[in-house]
C-alpha cells in the first residue's frame, strides 16, 4: 500500500480548508480576531463567534512556514514527549508525584539512547518551567520540546534558542472541536513575536470531540493544526512551526476512554504525518504507546505494532513512544528502558495488516453540524459508525 500517494490525503486536506472557510473557529480573543481580519481574507461572524479563514490565506501561511528540511529533527525520529502528572513506581505499582530526579533520569536515558532522537518533559513538575528546561539541557544534548507560558519560562526558552538551539516550545491553543483557548494567547503571541520555534498541538477524540470516522477525525485535526500554523505565520511570517495534530479515538467499549494502543490510533497519526509530508512541513504526532495501566505483555505488543508500522511506512516525529501508560496519566521509567530495547529489535515486517477506511463523505457535514460544540457522543454519525470504523 502506497499511503503517501493515497487520494484520501488530498481529500482530507481539501476538507480541512473547507472547515476553516465555512465552519470557522470560535474565537473570543480580540487580538486573534484583529490579526485575521487585518488580512482582508478572514471574517468574524458575530452571531456564532467564529472566525472564518479563506483558503488563500491558509495557503499563504503554508508558503511562508519553513519546510521540513529546515527543521533540526530528521525523518523517522522517535521521542519522549507528553507530560504525565504521575510516575508509575515500577516496584510498588503505585502512582507517585514526579521529581527532578525522575526528570534527570529520563533525560540521561534519552541522551544515551540511539533510537530516541528528541525529548520533551515526559513528566509534569508544576510551576518550575525554568528549572525543568535547565534540568533537561543539563542531561540531554538532543533536540528538546519545552513548555513556556510564564515570562520567566519564555525568557529562558528564548535564551536557550539563541545559544544552544534545537528547542521548540509546545502550545495547545485549540480545545477541540474548534475553540481557541483564550488563556494561551498571551504566551503564544509572546513566543511567536520573539521568533522562538513552536509547535501547535490539537487532540480531537473520535466519538467525543471529533467525528467517528477516520477521514472525518483527520479533517478536524488537520483544520485545527492549519489554523495554528496560519495564526503563527500572520504574527511573524517565517517562524518555524511544527504541525502537532494528534488524532485520537475514544473507545466506546471502554466508557469512551481514549485508547492509545489501537492499531487504528497509530494509523490515524501516520496518515496525519503523510498529509503534512505532502505539504513539506515539520510534523510531530503520537504513536507506539499503550492502553494499559501498567507495563505488561499487552503494552509491549501494542508498542511493537506501532514501531513496526512506523518503520514500514516512514514518518517524521512520533512522541509518547516509550514510557507512557494508559491515557498518558503516568510515566514508567522501567517501561521507557524496556521499550527502547523493543524499538531496537522491531522490524518493518512485524507491522500488522490493516485496511484504510474509505473516505467518509459525511465527515465535513458532521463537523459543520457540531461546529465548536462537542456533541459527537450523541450524534447519529457516531452511533451508526460504531462497530464499523477504527476496527484495528
Amino acid at each position: 500500500m502506497d499511503i503517501e500517494q493515497h487520494e484520501l490525503l488530498d481529500q482530507i486536506h481539501d476538507d480541512a480548508l473547507r472547515v476553516l472557510e465555512e465552519v470557522g473557529v470560535k474565537c473570543v480573543s480580540p487580538e486573534v480576531r484583529q490579526v485575521f481580519e487585518d488580512t482582508g481574507m478572514a471574517a468574524f461572524d458575530e452571531a456564532t463567534g467564529h472566525i472564518h479563514v479563506l483558503r488563500p490565506l491558509v495557503e499563504q501561511a503554508l508558503g511562508t512556514t519553513p519546510k521540513r528540511d529546515q527543521y533540526w529533527i530528521p525523518d523517522n525520529s522517535f521521542g519522549v514527549g507528553g507530560t504525565a502528572p504521575f510516575v508509575y513506581d515500577d516496584e510498588s505499582g503505585e502512582l507517585v508525584p514526579p521529581t527532578f530526579d525522575h526528570l534527570a533520569e529520563i533525560a540521561k536515558t534519552v541522551n544515551d539512547t540511539d533510537v530516541i532522537h528528541f525529548m520533551a518533559r515526559g513528566v509534569l513538575l508544576k510551576g518550575q518551567e525554568v528549572k525543568v528546561i535547565d534540568t533537561i539541557i543539563e542531561h540531554c544534548d538532543k533536540p528538546i520540546y519545552v513548555a513556556a507560558v510564564t515570562d520567566e519560562g519564555i525568557a529562558r526558552a528564548e535564551e536557550v534558542h539563541h545559544t544552544r538551539g534545537k528547542l521548540t516550545v509546545q502550545f495547545s491553543i485549540i480545545n477541540s472541536p474548534l475553540n481557541i483557548i483564550e488563556s494561551m494567547m498571551p504566551a503564544f503571541f509572546s513566543c511567536v513575536k520573539k521568533g522562538i520555534p513552536i509547535y501547535v498541538s490539537t487532540m480531537p477524540m473520535a466519538g467525543l470531540s471529533g467525528p467517528y470516522s477516520m477521514s472525518g477525525l483527520l479533517t478536524l485535526t488537520h483544520a485545527e493544526g492549519l489554523f495554528g500554523i496560519t495564526l503563527a505565520q500572520l504574527i511573524n511570517p517565517g517562524i518555524t512551526v511544527v504541525h502537532a495534530g494528534l488524532p485520537s479515538i475514544a473507545n466506546i467499549q471502554k466508557n469512551y476512554a481514549v485508547d492509545l494502543g489501537l492499531v487504528s490510533h497509530n494509523v490515524a497519526n501516520l496518515l496525519q504525518e503523510k498529509i503534512n509530508r505532502k505539504l513539506d512541513i515539520p510534523s510531530i504526532q503520537t504513536a507506539c504507546t499503550t492502553s494499559q495501566e501498567s507495563p505488561n505483555k499487552k503494552a509491549e505488543e501494542e508498542a511493537v505494532a506501532g514501531f513496526a508500522l512506523m518503520k514500514k511506512y516512514g514518518f517524521h516525529q512520533m512522541r509518547h513512544s516509550f514510557g507512557f501508560l494508559k491515557e498518558l496519566i503516568s510515566f514508567s521509567i522501567g517501561k521507557l528502558k524496556r521499550h527502547i530495547e523493543l524499538c531496537e529489535k522491531t522490524t518493518a515486517d512485524q507491522a500488522p495488516d490493516f485496511e484504510l477506511d474509505p473516505y467518509d463523505p459525511e465527515g465535513f457535514e458532521v463537523i459543520a453540524r457540531n461546529s465548536s460544540q462537542a456533541n459527537y457522543m450523541r450524534d447519529d454519525h457516531t452511533l451508526k459508525n460504531t462497530g464499523k470504523c477504527f476496527l484495528y
